[in-house]
């Protein structure tokens, strides 16, 4: 959390106390959070932003690349990323699962980016399907 606060003073942001809060919130969680789940858990924490400044302060964390946003069936998700992962998507329930995959991209993403002389900067990858509550 220290990088990303010297990140948005390096940038000349301000850390207010619900940017703070958003951050710690997107931290806490290893996977995707929709707007909607960040404010419950902002409101668990007993802080109570306005819809207008949460979309401000995601769009300020992803503007700067502090924060990720995927939009997935329609809906915007937001993590900060701390490890390399991917997702399982449940076309029924909507829920996300986070899968490590490193160790087999890597290579393949070096590969890709030789080959095409292409520098890449970041990738996501989805796997779409049923979770295992939705197959029954």
């Amino acid at each position: 959390m220290n990088t990303i606060h010297n990140t948005i003073k390096t940038l000349g942001g301000r850390l207010t106390k619900t940017r703070k809060a958003i951050i710690e919130v997107l931290s806490e969680n290893r996977c995707f959070l929709t707007k909607a789940e960040i404010i419950q858990k902002l409101r668990d924490k007993k802080i109570k932003p306005d819809r207008t400044t949460l979309y401000r302060e995601l769009v300020y964390l992803t503007k700067n690349q502090i924060a990720r946003k995927n939009t997935i069936n329609g809906i915007e998700y937001f993590e900060i990323p701390q490890d390399h992962h991917h997702h399982l998507v449940c076309v029924s329930c909507n829920s996300i699962q986070s899968v490590d995959m490193s160790n087999h991209l890597e290579k393949q993403e070096k590969q890709i980016a030789k080959q095409n002389k292409f520098n890449i900067i970041n990738h996501s990858l989805e796997f779409y399907g049923y979770c295992h509550n939705c197959q029954a």
